[in-house]
């Protein structure tokens, strides 16, 4: 897995620089407008690397995600 394309896409619904995102960035629907478009960059990454990321309730900031990442790999 490579950080770098997670953070791309994290990027573009944070709309910030991906070099701007840190392990304890919020990421979840209190900074993304809306749970949709969190589920959008989800899927998008879901997609991305091929995998299935279920539990999104758990996921609050970037290392959560990444640590969701793993589990799947």
């Amino acid at each position: 897995m490579s950080d770098q394309i997670v953070k791309k896409i994290v990027s573009v619904f944070l709309k910030t620089q991906p070099d701007k995102i840190m392990n304890d960035t919020i990421i979840d629907t209190s900074v993304i407008q809306g749970s949709v478009l969190f589920h959008r960059m989800i899927a998008r990454i879901n997609d991305s690397l091929n995998i299935e990321i279920e539990n999104y309730d758990k996921i609050h900031t970037f290392q959560d995600l990444l640590d969701q990442i793993k589990l799947k790999q």
